[in-house]
């Protein structure tokens, strides 16, 4: 069974937020707020984190935000291999999908979710 890597950020002080741009997180007044303190160290640990070959499992509105942002991206071990990961995207509308190899969760997001992880592949 394949191992799941969860990795969330969140503040000191408990805050959960995205570390994108303003926006990203709704109507959440200090959205974006992370992006300019992200650091050298921060991207090699979240590098670390995901390790090298995975698989993403994303809301379609997660997918949509890193579909327009991550192919521009500048080459990088992150953008490398985050461009290179298989995504499965939770959507309604699966021909829209057109960033990296997405794979549409077509059926309830549990089933789905326990067949993508009774795969073998990397970690």
């Amino acid at each position: 069974m394949r191992t799941i890597r969860i990795i969330e950020h969140i503040t000191l002080d408990g805050i959960i937020q995205a570390p994108g741009g303003p926006g990203e997180d709704g109507d959440y007044p200090y959205g974006g707020w992370a992006g300019p303190h992200v650091d050298h160290g921060g991207g090699e640990a979240i590098v670390e984190a995901q390790g090298k070959h995975f698989d993403l499992l994303l809301g379609r509105r997660t997918y949509d935000i890193f579909s327009g942002f991550w192919p521009k991206a500048p080459k990088s071990p992150m953008s490398d291999s985050l461009n290179a990961a298989t995504k499965y995207v939770a959507t309604h509308k699966p021909d829209t999908l057109a960033w990296g190899r997405p794979k549409p969760l077509e059926r309830t997001l549990s089933t789905a979710f326990t067949a993508s992880r009774r795969k073998t592949g990397h970690n």
